[in-house]
C-alpha cells in the first residue's frame, strides 16, 4: 500500500523545518525579540501603595492614599501634610527605586511611626512654651555633629537612614526636651537617700579579694593618625623605616611631657586636658578609666597607676598603645566597696532609670492632656498584631501526690531545688 504525503522524520521533511523555523528566529533575533523586557519602575507613590504583606502573598486591603490636608492637629496647630510626605517618601524610596511595592506591614508602620513622633514633637514644643523651657541650639548643633563624625558622605546616610536634615534635628530636639521638661518638673532629681538605698541593694557585687584603684589617663600614641586608624578596605601602610620610628616616638614624648607639665599645675583641671588631648577611647570622657584591680591594665600602666597616691598624676609612661599621663583618683584595699566608690556610678544608674521612666510616664501624660486629630490614623486600618490569637497556655499537670511533672513546678516553689 503506498503512503501520500511524507514523513515527519523523512530528510525532505525536516530540511522544510529548519528553513522554516530558522527565519522567524533570526529575525526576533535581529530585533532583540528574544530579550526580557524589562520591569518597568515605579515612578510615584500612586504606584506603589502596598500588594503584598510581609510575606509576599496577597494582602486583604490596600491602603488608601494619604489624605490632603494637615497630617495632624495637636492644640489647634497644624502639622502640614508636607512635613509628614518629606520623611514618609524618603522611608519608601527604596521600594520605589527598584520596582517593589510597599509591603502592608511596612507601609502601615512607616506611616504610624512617622506620625506619631511629628505629634509628640509638636505636643512638646506646645507643653514646653507652658513650662518656659528651653533647649540651647548649641546642644542639637553638637548632638549632629557627634552623629556626623566619621560619616564620609551625610547625605547618604540620610538617605539610607529614611531622614531628612530636618526630621533628624527634630528627633535631636525631641530628646532635648524630653530631659529638659523632666528636669523642670523635678523628675529627675536623685537624692541621697535614693542611693543609699541603691548601694545596699549591690555592694555585694564589688567585693574582691585584690586592691582596686580608680584612674583617669592622657594617651599619646605614636606615630600618625593614618596609621593608627587606617580606612577600612584600603591597604595597610608600609612598614616605617627606623628613622620614622624614631622621629615619631620623639614627638610622641615630647608632647606628652608638655601635657604633664600642664596636669601637675596645683589647679590642673585633668578631665578637661583629657578631652582636649587622649586620642584614647576614654578621652571624651575626661580619661575616666572607671575602678579596676591590677591585672586588668597592661603591666607598665599597672605598675604605675598603683604606686600612686589619690590625687598624683604621673610622668609620661609607655606602653605598647604609646604614651599615658596617669591620675589617681581613688584607691581601696581587698574587700567590698564603700559608698563613696560607687556613688558616681549608682547616681548616674539612677538617672538613667528615672529618665527611662520618666519619658514613658511623660508621654502618656501628656498626649491624653492635648487635644489631637490625627489625619493619617484612618489611612492604617487595623493592627495586624491585634488579630493574631495568643498561644494556648501550657497546662500542668500534676501527678497523684501533687507533684508537678515533667520537671514543672508547683506554684510558690522555686525552679532550683526550692
Amino acid at each position: 500500500m503506498y503512503r501520500t504525503g511524507y514523513s515527519t522524520t523523512s530528510p525532505l521533511r525536516i530540511r522544510l523545518l529548519a528553513v522554516t523555523l530558522a527565519v522567524p528566529m533570526g529575525l526576533g533575533a535581529a530585533v532583540g525579540c528574544n530579550k526580557t523586557p524589562e520591569p518597568e519602575k515605579a515612578t510615584d507613590l500612586e504606584r506603589i501603595q502596598p500588594q503584598q504583606d510581609e510575606k509576599g502573598a496577597a494582602a486583604k486591603s490596600k491602603l488608601p492614599p494619604i489624605p490632603d490636608g494637615p497630617a495632624a492637629v495637636v492644640g489647634g496647630v497644624e502639622i502640614p501634610r508636607e512635613k509628614f510626605m518629606a520623611i514618609y517618601e524618603l522611608k519608601l524610596k527604596k521600594y520605589v527605586d527598584r520596582g517593589r511595592e510597599v509591603p502592608t506591614a511596612s507601609d502601615r508602620r512607616y506611616r504610624k511611626s512617622i506620625i506619631d513622633r511629628l505629634i509628640w514633637a509638636e505636643v512638646l514644643r506646645q507643653e514646653a512654651a507652658k513650662l518656659g523651657v528651653t533647649i540651647d541650639p548649641k546642644d542639637v548643633e553638637a548632638r549632629l555633629q557627634k552623629q556626623r563624625e566619621g560619616i564620609k558622605d551625610w547625605e547618604k546616610h540620610l538617605e539610607r537612614r529614611g531622614e531628612t536634615e530636618d526630621s533628624l534635628r527634630e528627633l535631636v530636639e525631641i530628646e532635648l526636651l524630653e530631659k529638659a521638661i523632666l528636669n523642670k518638673l523635678g523628675r529627675l532629681a536623685v537624692t541621697d537617700e535614693e542611693i543609699r538605698a541603691e548601694y545596699e541593694k549591690v555592694k555585694d557585687h564589688y567585693k574582691s579579694d585584690k586592691p582596686r584603684v580608680r584612674a583617669s589617663h592622657i594617651l599619646i600614641p605614636v606615630g600618625p593618625k593614618d596609621r593608627l586608624r587606617p580606612e577600612p578596605g584600603k591597604p595597610p601602610p608600609p612598614e616605617p623605616t627606623e628613622e620614622e620610628k624614631k622621629k615619631w616616638e620623639a614627638e610622641a614624648l615630647a608632647k606628652a611631657k608638655e601635657i604633664y607639665e600642664k596636669a601637675k599645675a596645683p589647679d590642673a583641671d585633668f578631665a578637661a586636658l583629657a578631652r582636649e588631648y587622649s586620642e584614647g577611647p576614654s578621652g571624651p570622657k575626661g580619661g575616666d578609666l572607671g575602678i579596676f584591680t591590677k591585672d586588668r591594665m597592661v603591666e607598665e600602666f599597672a605598675e604605675a597607676a598603683f604606686r600612686l597616691g589619690v590625687g598624683e598624676v604621673s610622668k609620661p609612661v609607655k606602653t605598647k598603645f604609646g604614651y599615658h599621663i596617669i591620675k589617681v583618683t581613688g584607691k581601696w584595699p581587698a574587700g567590698t566597696l564603700p559608698l563613696d566608690a560607687l556613688e558616681d556610678q549608682i547616681r548616674k544608674r539612677l538617672e538613667q532609670r528615672k529618665l527611662f521612666e520618666g519619658k514613658r510616664d511623660l508621654k502618656k501624660e501628656l498626649l491624653s492632656k492635648y487635644e489631637i486629630k490625627n489625619n493619617i490614623e484612618p489611612t492604617l486600618g487595623p493592627d495586624p498584631r491585634a488579630r493574631r490569637p495568643k498561644p494556648p497556655a501550657a497546662k500542668r499537670t500534676l501527678g497523684a501526690g501533687g507533684e508537678a511533672k515533667s520537671g514543672e513546678t508547683k506554684a510558690g516553689e522555686a525552679k532550683a531545688g526550692g
